[in-house]
């Protein structure tokens, strides 16, 4: 055993008051096989790279506040929140809150790296993901499915807090930024989910958690909305979600809330 490398890991720990969860996690690393040679992490990049397919894109255009006026059953959302996922352009990372149609809070967002993320080594190490995966945030119309206060990641051992889920395959929400990536907002960071100011995100999980059970329309990915028997809007309180990786359907709330990613410059 290296005493000598152990033993300073060891010591910070206790010279530190306070130590972060990064400093845990580079014991835990240190302590475990956690690091891929050059060789090996070439070969197992490629290899997961190419059995790990992309989130489809399921929104090719662009909203305007005209939608509230030509898509009427838009308006029953008490709330629409428009997310521009776009990496550059007067618009790009940035969230929109309408309320009633009404705009009345924008702020900057960090989205999904848009990149390939390798899996950890092993389980116990942190600084990558549990499994591999895309960093993306596709396009796409969403209504929440569940919030959660104080959210701890599965996949990235991290906290989420005020996490408002709506992409429940691939665990997306919008969410806090942790307080070391708030520089990154208004840029491209995240794993996937939509990270907010500490302010934004808990005004935001508030406003949308006073809605649960409201009665709104049916929405498509593409932004349609679902038709009834007599081809009209159709409106539901309660949400069920089949689950395309292990074809279980879940239920759950409604809300009054419909969040909107965008890819536009």
């Amino acid at each position: 055993m290296n005493v000598g490398k152990y033993g300073v890991l060891l010591l910070s720990l206790v010279v530190a008051q306070s130590a972060s969860a990064s400093v845990w996690g580079k014991i835990k690393n240190a302590f475990n096989d956690c690091k891929y040679d050059e060789l090996e992490y070439r070969q197992v990049y490629e290899y997961e790279k190419s059995v790990t397919p992309k989130l489809p894109e399921h929104f090719s255009g662009r909203f305007s506040e005209q939608d509230f006026t030509d898509k009427p059953w838009m308006r029953d959302f008490r709330y629409v929140i428009v997310v521009n996922k776009s990496e550059s352009g007067p618009m790009a990372q940035t969230m929109r809150v309408y309320e009633n149609g009404y705009l009345i809070h924008q702020t900057k967002v960090s989205t999904g790296r848009e990149g390939f993320e390798l899996r950890r080594k092993n389980k116990v190490c942190t600084g990558a993901p549990m499994n591999s995966y895309w960093s993306q945030t596709p396009t796409g119309f969403y209504t929440p499915k569940y919030l959660s206060k104080d959210h701890t990641s599965s996949s990235w051992d991290a906290d989420m807090p005020f996490a408002i889920f709506f992409d429940i395959d691939n665990g997306l929400a919008l969410h806090q930024v942790h307080r070391h990536y708030v520089e990154y907002l208004g840029n491209r960071a995240s794993g996937g989910c939509i990270r907010q100011d500490k302010d934004t995100a808990e005004n935001l999980f508030l406003r949308v958690q006073q809605t649960e059970g409201a009665t709104v329309p049916a929405v498509n990915l593409d932004g349609t909305p679902v038709l009834d028997e007599q081809g009209k809007v159709k409106y539901i309180n309660q949400q069920f979600v089949t689950s395309e990786k292990t074809g279980q359907t879940l239920k759950f709330s409604t809300y009054s809330a419909l969040i909107i990613v965008e890819d536009v410059r």
